[in-house]
């Protein structure tokens, strides 16, 4: 592990002490979702269809378009 994500971790477990659990899990989320937006986006996705994140052996991800934009049939 280096020492930025030492840090990283260090600072998160601040954040979760001063805000709670509830605000840090949607200040992660919202972070993670953003990564993965922009990094779709980059690669020319169709950001009007909802992004796979393929989990493995782990659990997939969705996340789907802003509400109001409409999914395109498959």
């Amino acid at each position: 592990m280096t020492d930025a994500h030492k840090d990283f971790e260090a600072a998160f477990g601040r954040y979760l002490d001063a805000v709670g659990p509830v605000d840090a899990i949607s200040t992660a989320t919202a972070i993670f979702v953003g990564l993965i937006v922009s990094l779709a986006e980059s690669k020319g996705a169709d950001m009007s269809l909802p992004i796979q994140v393929k989990g493995g052996e782990q659990r997939d991800i969705t996340i789907h378009p802003p509400n109001g934009e409409k999914e395109q049939p498959q």
